[in-house]
């Protein structure tokens, strides 16, 4: 390994640990044990990047957040990733048509990271992600769509991966996991009632190019009630429909 690199690679996860626990905040402790590096390489690293604006630290709860720049550079980069801009019209048809709460997701790494989200008009607005939120691939409807349009040897690797993550989403049987997104694989969405949001339940299909290979994934989180019978293939049809509306839209298909 070139001199620097794992210096690199170790940043990077740092990073990523942030991202995924944005909203809270990460203490020390906490990225020393999911990232299993000793403290003083962490602390060492975490002030490097609080002195680029990279990572910043409250000082009343000494927990570490994502920085400034980490916001510019994102703002700069979505310029070359237009992925969001292209499927805006395509979310927002969906949230309308449904009624719905609409989420579009990416993968990242062994994550899935709502980029972007619509509330539909239903009275009961169900805001189970934010923009920018990232989760374990196969946690979710979202993150279970997108993984489960890999083969089969990438799912195994990616929920393994992140298995000492999955239990704080719900997630306790590894082999479970694995079957229910090989399920989904093979009827072409996944079906999840959400842990900790009782009467909720989310669809989540995958976005594929003209390949075949996955792009994204799109979901809905509704009540139960709206996901069951006549109601739940009216939304499978529409879901599909908007999926393959954004396949239509990608480069290869112009």
């Amino acid at each position: 390994m070139p001199a620097g690199t794992q210096s690199i690679q170790r940043v990077v996860r740092i990073l990523r640990e942030l991202g995924a626990r944005n909203r809270e905040g990460v203490r020390l402790s906490d990225l020393v044990q999911s990232l299993k590096l000793e403290q003083p390489t962490v602390h060492r690293m975490l002030r490097s990047l609080v002195a680029e604006s990279i990572a910043t630290q409250d000082p009343a709860t000494k927990r570490y957040f994502l920085g400034q720049a980490v916001y510019e550079l994102g703002l700069a980069a979505g310029h070359r990733f237009g992925l969001k801009s292209l499927c805006e019209p395509i979310l927002s048809s969906l949230s309308t048509r449904t009624k719905d709460t609409a989420f579009l997701a990416v993968r990242s790494g062994d994550d899935s990271v709502c980029l972007d989200r619509r509330e539909g008009d239903s009275p009961v607005k169900i805001l189970t992600l934010a923009v920018g939120d990232r989760r374990p691939l196969g946690v979710g409807a979202s993150g279970m769509a997108l993984l489960s349009a890999y083969p089969e040897d990438e799912v195994r690797r990616a929920i393994e991966a992140n298995s000492s993550r999955l239990a704080k989403y719900g997630e306790n049987d590894i082999a479970n996991l694995v079957a229910r997104v090989l399920e989904a694989k093979d009827r072409g969405y996944s079906l999840r009632d959400l842990p900790g949001y009782e009467g909720i339940r989310a669809i989540g299909m995958p976005v594929l190019d003209l390949q075949g290979r996955p792009i994204c994934a799109l979901s809905i989180s509704t009540l139960v009630g709206r996901l069951t019978g006549e109601n739940f293939d009216d939304r499978r049809r529409l879901l599909q429909k908007h999926c393959e509306a954004i396949t239509r839209l990608t480069p290869d298909a112009r």
